[in-house]
């Protein structure tokens, strides 16, 4: 088997050489012209050194060296490693140490000032290959130099494609190792998916090194355009549809949510979207609906991670349709089992199948699984059991077989003896109208083990200003059993995200426990809370 990154893009460029592979601003490139440059690169690698089986890191902006970077790679015979390009300095310099990476390549603008901090600090980097002001003609030089070689396949499918790093919402970075056979699956588990097919746009305005490259690299099956922006712009992402008649766009459920709040979204012209996938987070149900009502019977989403990164569960567009004109509790579910060849479990503590209705972890068995950690042997075996990969996401079946997230193993709060799953405790308090984002955690208690508190940010508007703490809570009383009602709870101007734009519990929590609770909250577990912590 050939490298999927470097094969598809080769592939394109026989059957698709005139298709526009990539549009960046002003600029073009067709796929006969990406994999030119893609090739170019790659013997630049080899030149300079890179042997099969090494490590090729390269720092992450959405541009169309980036991904002529990681196929360069592949085609040379190293593992990729993708770094997403906000993580911070140290993040970086550790992914680097573990991976054992022997090559950097910064391939855009502003990230030159990183590269040369990194390089010094990691002894071990061979080389630098940077691209940015000055140096980028020192970069198209080198691309110049090794143009119109012969093309260039290497490496063996025993070797690994790539090591992608969690964003480290849980501590240090991991490296989840895939194979050639696990991105292959994945590709073509995608193209199947998002119904790839020749002519349609994929935008990338999300990390390419993360989700944005689901689009990325389902494209290039399909000899499709992928439309390049830096950031997720609300406004410059409408512009971008509008004008690119975009069919293909991913959103996480905040994205989706500030392009439903923003004011010009009535003013572009969105009628060439056919596929937009929101997921790698939970959604409120009102969201789901609103997003329904605005783009129509469009909608997909589904459970995944980076360890198995197709959709492993999916609900599609009809599915969507049906949930929303008479099941409304399905609004909040991931869909059923795939039809793509991967296989979804909820298993009790004992490794047993749990009935429909009861809570387990979640498990999958996929040919797109990851192959390891990167130097983690005892996770590993722990996460992969008998060949079942292991989440450490807890979720429940209904009678129809449709899969809901209940919430992360570790998130699980103990209050009195009652579990309390915080995303039960997230939705409710997002029923609220002036409930923006909300995130619910467990403190230490003296008297309850853990109390149950609650941080939320409002909306724009009104109704929002005039909204106390105290009105979200006698809310929540309304709709939750006392024991799950937060004893506590802020109005933040702003959650904590991760890296990738995700709502982070886990920063919510240690910025609360910070602060003692001292902002803008309400109830008895705000003082509980923070006398326990003292």
């Amino acid at each position: 088997m050939i490298h999927p990154y470097s094969y598809y893009p080769a592939r394109a460029a026989r059957w698709y050489p005139g298709n526009i592979a990539v549009i960046e601003g002003e600029k073009r490139l067709s796929y006969a012209e990406l994999d030119a440059r893609i090739d170019a690169l790659a013997r630049a690698l080899v030149a300079l050194g890179v042997e099969p089986g090494d490590r090729v890191a390269v720092l992450q902006a959405n541009s169309h060296q980036f991904m002529v970077a990681l196929c360069a790679s592949a085609r040379a015979g190293a593992a990729f490693v993708p770094m997403l390009g906000i993580l911070s300095e140290d993040d970086h310099a550790y992914i680097l140490e573990d991976s054992g990476a022997q090559v950097l390549i910064a391939p855009a603008a502003g990230l030159a000032e990183r590269a040369r901090a990194l390089k010094g600090r990691q002894p071990a980097l061979r080389q630098l290959i940077v691209v940015d002001g000055d140096d980028e003609q020192d970069y198209e030089r080198l691309l110049a130099a090794h143009a119109g070689e012969a093309p260039l396949v290497r490496g063996s499918e025993d070797d690994l494609a790539q090591i992608l790093y969690t964003s480290g919402t849980t501590g240090k970075p991991k490296g989840v190792a895939h194979s050639y056979a696990s991105t292959q699956a994945a590709i073509v588990g995608w193209v199947a998916m998002a119904g790839r097919q020749e002519g349609d746009v994929g935008l990338l305005y999300m990390p390419m090194s993360h989700f944005a490259a689901r689009l990325m690299d389902s494209g290039w099956v399909t000899g499709s355009t992928a439309v390049i922006l830096p950031a997720p712009d609300p406004l410059a992402s409408f512009a971008a549809i509008a004008e690119h008649r975009v069919t293909h766009i991913l959103a996480i459920p905040t994205l989706l949510q500030m392009f439903l709040d923003h004011p010009e979204i009535d003013n572009h012209d969105l009628s060439s979207l056919r596929f937009i996938c929101y997921a790698a987070a939970p959604a409120s149900s009102g969201l789901v609906r609103a997003a329904s009502q605005r783009f129509g019977a469009i909608l997909h989403t589904g459970w995944g991670g980076t360890e198995a990164y197709v959709l492993n569960t999916h609900m599609t567009p009809a599915e969507h349709l049906a949930a929303v004109e008479g099941h409304e509790q399905r609004l909040l579910s991931c869909g059923r089992e795939g039809p793509l060849g991967g296989r979804v479990r909820i298993l009790d503590e004992a490794g047993q199948d749990v009935a429909p209705g009861e809570v387990g972890e979640v498990c999958v068995r996929a040919p797109w699984m990851m192959a390891r950690y990167w130097n983690l042997p005892d996770l590993t075996a722990e996460t992969i059991v008998d060949g079942w990969l292991h989440f450490g996401d807890l979720g429940r079946w209904d009678d129809d077989g449709y899969m809901y997230l209940v919430d992360r193993k570790g998130d699980m709060i103990i209050s009195g003896g009652m579990n309390v799953y915080p995303r039960e405790v997230e939705e409710v308090l997002y029923q609220h109208p002036a409930v923006l984002e909300a995130a619910v955690f467990g403190v230490a208690d003296k008297k309850w083990g853990e109390a149950v508190q609650a941080a939320v940010a409002l909306r724009d508007g009104e109704t929002a200003k005039a909204t106390k703490a105290e009105d979200i809570l006698a809310f929540a009383k309304q709709h939750l059993s006392a024991f799950k009602v937060p004893k506590g709870l802020e109005i933040v101007p702003v959650l904590a995200k991760t890296p990738v734009g995700k709502i982070s519990r886990r920063e919510v929590k240690a910025s609360y426990l910070a602060g003692a609770g001292a902002g803008a909250g309400a109830g008895a577990g705000a003082g509980a809370g923070a006398e326990s912590e003292a």
